[in-house]
């Protein structure tokens, strides 16, 4: 299965972003460097990088060495509005970063499907996972969230999932408008908009490892028994 993995980041985010602990430019740098290059050893074809503070992650050597490895990568940026983002917080941030890719990325036009990950982490079966996809014939895929630790959380991980470009464009970036932090966490705004809209079911859970920009710390990197074959999530097919 041929894959389009979106990257997300956020490298020199403005000073007093709320809920943010990962502030320093070369940490943020190296951890998303990191997992890009984990992204390419597990033969992504595409990867498109999306930076909200006009940054770019990649230099022009490491682009080549990438390149040997079959692996084409786009790096797209912009500039965000650092006080409407600090006003409304990262999950409309994200939500307007994944609108310009959608409308910036030559490799998104060119597919109809992409893996969305946010920066600093990586799916550590992602083989096993687009083979799953690729099996089922599945359109979109979101897995519940899960909490620090083995709790699930009323929340929907938007970390990682696979999407359709039509469903992107019709379900998920008018939702990401609408988040304010304030108010409600992006995680449970698409909770419930998928308990409404989705079908549910269980599958594979993806295994995310990396950083946390929030916390600053590892995410949770452990199995969780038969939950990890039987995971809850909402699926398009």
């Amino acid at each position: 299965m041929k894959s389009t993995v979106l990257i997300t980041t956020a490298t020199a985010p403005p000073a007093g972003m709320p809920y943010l602990k990962m502030t320093n430019v070369a940490t943020r740098l190296l951890t998303a460097k990191a997992a890009i290059f984990f992204w390419a050893a597990q033969g992504v074809n595409s990867i498109v990088v999306a930076d909200s503070t006009g940054q770019t992650l990649l230099r022009e050597d490491e682009l080549q060495m990438l390149k040997q490895m079959n692996v084409e990568v786009e790096q797209i940026s912009y500039f965000q509005n650092d006080d409407l983002v600090k006003d409304r917080g990262k999950g409309y941030a994200e939500g307007l970063l994944i609108q310009f890719a959608m409308e910036n990325s030559a490799f998104l036009k060119r597919t109809s499907h992409f893996f969305k990950c946010t920066g600093k982490v990586y799916c550590r079966n992602f083989q096993e996972v687009s083979r799953l996809i690729e099996l089922n014939h599945i359109q979109s895929i979101f897995w519940r969230y899960l909490g620090s630790g083995d709790m699930l959380m009323p929340g929907a991980d938007m970390r990682f999932f696979y999407t359709s470009n039509a469903f992107c464009k019709e379900f998920l970036i008018p939702a990401y408008m609408g988040a304010d932090d304030k108010k409600e966490a992006v995680e449970t705004i698409f909770f419930n908009a998928f308990q409404n809209q989705l079908p549910q079911a269980s599958a594979m859970r993806p295994l995310i490892s990396g950083f946390a920009g929030g916390t600053g710390e590892q995410y949770f990197d452990l199995g969780l028994g038969s939950l990890d074959a039987n995971y809850p999530c909402w699926v398009m097919a």
